[in-house]
């Protein structure tokens, strides 16, 4: 039990040291990009704008674990302010079973397809006919439909990519 019980404690460390780096408050949303599968996260940021409208967010904060991801943000052109935030992968995913033990916030979303085994987002595309870009809007972010994307940069191939 103890031994369930580190990484969430851990992750709840993360959490609070996090907020206080970030002055995390209502008016900011944070987007915990993983980098398992590139389209599902390249959705993510394309749809943050839609995600951000939806919490009456002004502001948002970009979690990842791997630098090519700056690129990538900075590449799309978002036009609401974003901090970006490169963390290791284990810190990550002490913050997610910290998440995954009690749902702190409705304001931070992760791309995890595969942890835990019955993570919501990965039975979306698993189960059901439905793409990456529907999976995000109404799977990740809850949005009430999928809003016309406005192009803002070359979606990734994933042949390239392990996901």
């Amino acid at each position: 039990m103890l031994k369930e019980l580190v990484p969430v404690l851990h992750g709840a460390l993360v959490w609070k040291l996090f907020c206080v780096r970030f002055r995390i408050n209502e008016q900011k949303v944070i987007l915990v990009l993983v980098n398992d599968r590139k389209r599902l996260d390249y959705y993510a940021l394309a749809h943050l704008e839609d995600f951000m409208d939806r919490k009456y967010a002004r502001e948002a904060v970009i979690l990842f674990s791997d630098k090519s991801v700056s690129r990538q943000v900075k590449g799309m052109h978002l036009k609401a302010p974003a901090r970006l935030c490169l963390w290791p992968e284990e810190t990550i995913k002490a913050l997610y079973d910290y998440y995954s033990f009690y749902k702190f916030s409705d304001k931070i979303v992760f791309t995890y397809t595969d942890r835990p085994k019955d993570n919501k987002l990965g039975r979306v595309l698993r189960e059901t006919p439905i793409g990456e870009e529907e999976a995000v809007c109404l799977g990740l972010y809850r949005l009430r439909r999928v809003p016309e994307l406005k192009r803002q940069a070359k979606e990734p191939d994933e042949s390239k990519h392990k996901g």
